[in-house]
C-alpha cells in the first residue's frame, strides 16, 4: 500500500506540473513599452509582449483635440522586409468624457514570432489622417 501511495503521489505531482505549464501556451519572450505622447493631439501608451507565435498588445489611445487620435500597430516578421505582416488600429475621437479607448488584443504570428512592432500615433482634425509620431519595439530575442 505504501509503494502504491508513492506512485499515486508522483503521478499527481507530475500532472500538476504539466497542468501549470500548459501544453499550448507560448512563453513570453519579452515585453516592451509603447509610449507616444503629443501635447496637441493625444497619446498612445501601453506595452507589447512578444511570444513565439503571437504578439500581445495592450494599452490605451486618447485624443486631446476635437478630432481623432489613432494608434496604428504594424507587426513585422523580420528586420529586412518593410512590408508589415499584420496591421491593426485603435481610435479615440473628441475631447472630454469618452475620448480614451483601451485596447488589449493578440495577433497570431508564424513560428518564430515577430521581429518588431512599429506603433504610429496619427491625428485627424481636418478630415484626413496625418502621422504625428512613431516608435518601434524590437523583439530582443530575435536581434
Amino acid at each position: 500500500m505504501k509503494k502504491l501511495m508513492g506512485s499515486v503521489a508522483t503521478v499527481a505531482v507530475c500532472a500538476g506540473f504539466f497542468g501549470v505549464m500548459g501544453t499550448g501556451t507560448a512563453a513570453a519572450v519579452n515585453t516592451q513599452p509603447i509610449d507616444l505622447w503629443d501635447a496637441t493631439y493625444g497619446y498612445a501608451q501601453g506595452g507589447v509582449t512578444f511570444h513565439n507565435r503571437d504578439v500581445v498588445i495592450q494599452g490605451s489611445v486618447k485624443s486631446h483635440t476635437t478630432g481623432c487620435a489613432q494608434a496604428e500597430f504594424e507587426i513585422f516578421a523580420n528586420f529586412t522586409d518593410e512590408t508589415p505582416l499584420k496591421t491593426e488600429t485603435r481610435t479615440a475621437c473628441g475631447r472630454g468624457t469618452g475620448t480614451s479607448t483601451d485596447f488589449h488584443f493578440t495577433v497570431d504570428m508564424p513560428a518564430g514570432g515577430a521581429a518588431y512592432l512599429r506603433t504610429s500615433l496619427n491625428e485627424n482634425t481636418t478630415g484626413s489622417w496625418k502621422l504625428v509620431s512613431w516608435e518601434t519595439a524590437n523583439n530582443t530575442d530575435r536581434l
